[in-house]
């Protein structure tokens, strides 16, 4: 942390000494509101939304099947209960398997869209940068306090957006 503060304060005294040109952006606000972070999302939800109301109706039928097997299974015969119970296990272990089954092709294919949103992100940010002539652009969780003056957010919004 006292390297990072020591690094922060260097880079910063050189650039008041350069007279250098500084801002910051809020990056959890442009990873919410870019075109590019919203697509990303739709194609999440468009992708794995069939698959994760697949899961809700398996586990919907799995809480029937075991109302079902608490209510009859004083009127069932040993080989029905048992039959019934199989029945029960084999369902929540597949549910379990599909739910990290989909756990894990969802988290793969959001590192994936999010690195595609972050190169996006980052290239509007670096051409804004040099078109605009800025020495440093900070994101905000590395700073303890900057003017709203200082704060380019929206306008990389706007970059984003064309």
């Amino acid at each position: 942390m006292k390297l990072t503060t020591l690094l922060f304060l260097t880079l910063f005294s050189i650039s008041v000494q350069a007279d250098g040109k500084l801002a910051f952006i809020n990056a959890k606000m442009l990873l919410e509101q870019s075109p590019q972070a919203i697509s990303a999302n739709s194609q999440l939800k468009e992708q794995f939304g069939e698959r994760e109301q697949s899961l809700r109706k398996l586990a919907q039928e799995i809480q029937q099947m075991e109302k079902t097997y608490q209510t009859d299974s004083a009127i069932m015969s040993a080989d029905q209960r048992k039959k019934a119970e199989d029945n029960i296990i084999q369902n929540k272990r597949r549910f379990q398997f599909e739910q990290q089954s989909l756990k894990e092709d969802l988290q793969n294919k959001q590192r994936e869209l999010l690195q595609v949103v972050q190169e996006a992100l980052k290239d509007v940010i670096q051409a804004y940068g040099t078109k605009h002539g800025y020495d440093f652009i900070f994101t905000d969780t590395s700073i303890a306090f900057a003017s709203e003056a200082v704060n380019i957010t929206d306008e990389i919004l706007k970059e984003l957006q064309q």
